[in-house]
């Protein structure tokens, strides 16, 4: 309900700060597991994704961005899952991770773990392919794009087709991030070719 409640509050106010234009709508499955994977080019991109998929989104977010109470009261209604990105210690986050996709909900991740600018690239973490084979559930590709349009900034926001790993022979981890990488990538330069 608060989830609700924070994104209909959240969608006006974002939109009267960027432009968003959404492709590929039809492809976010109404209902079972997904793992929505997708590049990462903004502090936004969380609230960009709750506001454009009418579905609750449980999050990954880095353990810095619970540091007060208000903020982490507001992270926790968000369905954030908070991460310690340098202990090497995170089995808590990933069992939480893993229930919540087993329960049939769609769960996001940056696989590159951190914010990238338009055409940077960074080798990608691994705990996209873990959880999809862990799982078994499909990966949604999502390719933020942003540009310059008027006085607002323009986020293109680009939902590729569901990528179901049983339809592929998956040698390991690092194979199948590649993939999807390389899947979110294909969605941004098809953007870029039309521009």
């Amino acid at each position: 309900m608060m989830y609700t409640c924070l994104r209909f509050i959240a969608k006006p106010f974002l939109h009267c700060l960027l432009r968003i234009e959404i492709t590929g709508i039809e492809h976010v499955p109404q209902d079972g597991p997904v793992i929505i994977a997708a590049n990462h080019i903004s502090a936004c991109d969380p609230i960009v994704l709750a506001s454009v998929i009418k579905r609750k989104i449980h999050f990954l977010a880095k353990k810095e961005l619970f540091s007060n109470r208000f903020s982490r009261w507001l992270l926790s209604q968000l369905c954030a899952i908070p991460v310690d990105r340098h202990s090497g210690i995170v089995i808590k986050p990933v069992r939480h991770s893993l229930r919540v996709i087993r329960n049939g909900n769609a769960f996001a991740i940056f696989p590159e773990g951190t914010r990238c600018k338009n055409g940077q690239t960074i080798q990608p973490k691994k705990g996209v392919a873990f959880f999809a084979i862990k799982t078994g559930a499909p990966v949604l590709p999502i390719a933020f794009v942003s540009a310059k349009k008027g006085p607002l900034r323009t986020i293109k926001v680009i939902i590729g087709k569901p990528i179901f790993l049983t339809d592929y022979t998956i040698p390991n981890y690092s194979t199948v991030t590649q993939m999807i990488m390389n899947q979110i990538k294909r969605l941004s330069n098809e953007v870029s070719d039309v521009n």
